[in-house]
C-alpha cells in the first residue's frame, strides 16, 4: 500500500511537469544582458546586413549570433545541424547577442537564421557552415548558454563557491551542491501549469523564489556545476511511467565509488564518465527509499536532447 502511494505521488509530479515543459524547449528569449565569456575585443563575425554569426569561442563549443535589423522586429528561429541532428532555438530581435551551445562534437556545423513570414512560414535570412574544432569534447558543458545562463558574479555561482569551499574533490562538490538543490528548491506547482512560451530558465531567480519546475532544477544544477568547472550537460526527454516530457541532468566524474547525496538518493560511479541525476525527482521523493532505485534505473528514461 506504500508503495502504491509513493507510485501515485510520483505519478503527479510526472504530470505537473509535461505541463511545464510541454510549452517547448526551443522558446523566445528576451536576450541576455551579460554573459559568462569575455566580450572578444575584435568579435569574429560571419553573416550578412541581417543576421551574425561570432566564431571567436567556437573552441569552447559556443557560437554568438545576433539579428542586426532590430528596427524591424520578427519572430526569429536559430537551427544548428550536425551530421542529421538538428536543433532548434529562439532568437530575440533586439540586436542582442544571444549564445547557443556547439554540442555535437568536432566537424562542420551548419548555422541558420530564419524570420518568421506568416502563419507557420519562415525564410532563411542567413545560413552558413562552421568548422569545429574543440579544446576538450566537454567544452560544451562547462560554458553558459541560452539555457544555463550564469557569470562568475552571479548567485548561483557565488553560491556554489561558498558551498564547495571545504570540499576537496569534485565529487564532494557534485554532492553538497545537488543536496544544497533538493533541500532548498521545492516543486512549483503553479508555476507548471501557468508558464507560458517564452519561459527560460533564470538560475539567480530560482534560488531567489526557492522553487521551480523540473527545467528550473535542472539549469540550475548546471550553472552551478559549470561555475565550478565540472562538465554537466542539461537533458531533455521522457520519463516513466507514463514516458511524459521531462528535463534531467548528466555530470562528468571521475573515478569509482559512491556518491550519497542524501539518506535515499546515492549514485555508485565505476570509472570516469557521465552520470545520471535528477534533482527534480530527487527533491521531489527525499524522503522515499523508492528515489534512488527510480533515478538510477536507465529505463526509466529516454534522452532526446542535450544541452
Amino acid at each position: 500500500m506504500h508503495t502504491k502511494r509513493t507510485l501515485f505521488r510520483f505519478t503527479t509530479i510526472l504530470i505537473a511537469m509535461i505541463l511545464a515543459l510541454s510549452v517547448s524547449i526551443s522558446i523566445a528569449h528576451p536576450g541576455v544582458e551579460n554573459e559568462d565569456l569575455d566580450e572578444p575585443e575584435q568579435p569574429e563575425l560571419i553573416g550578412n546586413e541581417r543576421a551574425s554569426v561570432d566564431i571567436s569561442h567556437i573552441s569552447k563549443g559556443l557560437v554568438r549570433i545576433v539579428y542586426n535589423e532590430p528596427e524591424t522586429p520578427k519572430k526569429l528561429k536559430v537551427i544548428i545541424e550536425k551530421d542529421g541532428e538538428r536543433y532548434i532555438y529562439d532568437l530575440n530581435s533586439k540586436g542582442e547577442f544571444e549564445p547557443y551551445p556547439l554540442q555535437m562534437g568536432n566537424g562542420t556545423y551548419s548555422v541558420k537564421v530564419l524570420a518568421h513570414i506568416v502563419d507557420n512560414r519562415y525564410a532563411t535570412i542567413l545560413g552558413t557552415s562552421i568548422q569545429v574544432e574543440l579544446e576538450d569534447e566537454k567544452a560544451p558543458f562547462l560554458t553558459a548558454h541560452q539555457l544555463i545562463m550564469f557569470r562568475e558574479d552571479s548567485q548561483a555561482a557565488k553560491l556554489a563557491k561558498e558551498l564547495t569551499v571545504d570540499t576537496e574533490t569534485e565529487t564532494e562538490k557534485i554532492e553538497v551542491i545537488c543536496r544544497y538543490i533538493i533541500d532548498n528548491i521545492r516543486y512549483d506547482y503553479a508555476k507548471a501549469r501557468t508558464v507560458q512560451p517564452g519561459y527560460l530558465p533564470d538560475p539567480d531567480k530560482i534560488l531567489e523564489d526557492g522553487k521551480g519546475i523540473c527545467f528550473d532544477y535542472a539549469s540550475l544544477l548546471a550553472a552551478m556545476l559549470r561555475s565550478l568547472g565540472i562538465p554537466t550537460k542539461l537533458v531533455t526527454g521522457y520519463v516513466a511511467p507514463d514516458y511524459l516530457y521531462h528535463a534531467w541532468n548528466e555530470v562528468c566524474v571521475e573515478g569509482t565509488g559512491w556518491l550519497r547525496i542524501s539518506k535515499f538518493y546515492s549514485i555508485y560511479k565505476e570509472g570516469h564518465g557521465w552520470i545520471h541525476m535528477d534533482p527534480t525527482f530527487a527533491a521531489g521523493m527525499k524522503g522515499s527509499s523508492y528515489c534512488s532505485e527510480f533515478i538510477n534505473n536507465s529505463k526509466n528514461y529516454r534522452k532526446r536532447l542535450e544541452y
